[in-house]
């Protein structure tokens, strides 16, 4: 059936673009060899959506299922029973051998919950994991950690959902963008201008040819935006890239800066000045504008890497500060700050460090709360970090209340970070639906030109 779709695409092509029989075979040979890529793109985004869903459903039962019965062993039996045969199934299922079969002195739960997340590679089954680890090693009461971690996860569910459906609106939109520029180059072709045929213009054959090609690729670079792991799309990346330039700007010197700007700016004054007395006028507003530009190059400079260490953090505080919410269920503030070094993001570390530091000097202190990324001057990490101390202090009588209102503000914040995360990640089919525009322009200037070439010849005949 794939076969008999591409030979009707090709004898479309064939009357659209008035292919000869050499640059028909040759459309029909590359999307035979094309269509096998095409196929294991589809194949890709499908397991990944899958995938997706299989870890969505395994975190909401799983859970549920241990809140209800306090035991790892019986909650991954009731999650296995859920699943249908698969490959999640199949992990469950090789995560209970181990726990059934092993006897030996190592952490058994650990080491049998760490196949599936290394089957899944999923920072929230490793968050599910660890609090259920640490829920039955130390017992209390589990139900408002697992309800903090069931919120994040629906929060993070809708957010993936929403990605999947606005990538797929995205490639049919540049799917619309090949075929119109595609019947828009065959248009000009069939033009009834004084009975002349240019098809038969072997730089037009040619680039009939290539213009379906590299459409080809766009639809399957497309294609390449759907078939992303959805488990990790949302993951934070290059951190070791952002704690350079976090420190860079925590060490910015104003002045050095400052006199590298004007060591900048002498050239383009000089020639600047030369213009104006040979009375170059445009050369030398120009020059001017260039002048100004090296100047303030330090200030520019300065606010562009502020710019993207902010998104950066903005998107890493809300995941520390999960961990903060659900240590402070069983533990004080102090001491669920110090336990969240093993899982702060890198970007984060040096702070946490400097914080914890400052803590141990001033424990009753809001200084070292009000100081965390002071430099940076982020309204909403402020507001957070004042409501973690006035939970460490319980000032208002009410724990419960103020732990509540920081996790909704801390999931309104990670929503707000991951959801712009997502979106700039997903901006690269934009330019790929404008790209057939590109394609389509260039075979229409060398169509527009062998028919101005061809009209002249007719004149002069």
């Amino acid at each position: 059936m794939i076969y008999l779709s591409l030979m009707a695409l090709t004898y479309l092509l064939k009357i659209l673009l008035k292919l000869n029989w050499i640059s028909t075979v040759t459309v029909l040979c590359f999307l035979l060899v094309m269509q096998r890529w095409h196929k294991k793109k589809h194949l890709a985004y499908v397991n990944s959506v899958d995938r997706f869903e299989d870890v969505s459903l395994y975190i909401d039962t799983l859970l549920y299922s241990f809140m209800k019965e306090r035991k790892i062993i019986r909650a991954f039996e009731d999650t296995w029973s859920t699943f249908e045969d698969g490959t999640m199934k199949q992990t469950i299922q090789n995560a209970l051998d181990h726990m059934r079969l092993t006897f030996d002195e190592t952490e058994v739960l650990v080491d049998a919950m760490k196949i599936i997340e290394t089957e899944y590679n999923c920072n929230r089954i490793k968050t599910a994991h660890e609090f259920m680890e640490h829920a039955e090693y130390y017992g209390g009461d589990i139900n408002n950690s697992a309800r903090i971690l069931l919120k994040d996860k629906s929060s993070w569910e809708r957010r993936i959902h929403k990605t999947i459906e606005e990538r797929k609106r995205m490639f049919t939109e540049i799917i619309m963008s090949v075929v119109m520029s595609i019947v828009i180059c065959g248009i000009v072709l069939h033009l009834p201008v004084l009975n002349m045929d240019i098809s038969t213009n072997i730089f037009v054959q040619i680039l009939a040819v290539i213009v379906v090609i590299l459409d080809d690729f766009i639809i399957l670079r497309g294609q390449g935006y759907l078939s992303v792991d959805y488990l990790t799309v949302d993951m934070l990346s290059d951190e070791q890239k952002y704690v350079k330039k976090l420190e860079d700007y925590k060490n910015y010197d104003y002045k050095k800066e400052f006199k590298r700007s004007i060591l900048y700016s002498i050239i383009p004054a000089v020639i600047m000045c030369v213009c104006l007395l040979y009375g170059r006028q445009w050369w030398a507003a120009t020059t001017m504008g260039i002048m100004l530009l090296t100047l303030n190059q330090h200030k520019i400079g300065h606010k562009l890497m502020k710019k993207n260490i902010t998104r950066q953090i903005k998107s890493a505080f809300p995941k520390w500060l999960m961990d903060i919410a659900l240590l402070i269920q069983s533990e004080n503030v102090q001491v669920a700050i110090q336990k969240s070094r093993e899982h702060v993001p890198l970007i984060l570390r040096g702070e946490v460090e400097e914080l914890i530091g400052r803590l141990d000097m001033e424990p009753e202190s809001s200084g070292p709360y009000h100081r965390f990324l002071e430099k940076l001057t982020l309204p909403q990490i402020n507001a957070a970090m004042g409501m973690l101390y006035a939970v460490s202090i319980g000032n208002s009588g009410n724990a419960e209340d103020q732990i509540d209102e920081l996790i909704t503000k801390n999931l309104e914040m990670l929503d707000i970070a991951d959801s712009e995360r997502l979106k700039d990640n997903t901006a690269g089919m934009y330019l790929l639906f404008l790209a057939p525009v590109v394609t389509a322009s260039f075979k229409l200037i060398v169509d527009m030109a062998v028919f101005l070439l061809g009209f002249l010849s007719y004149r002069v005949i």
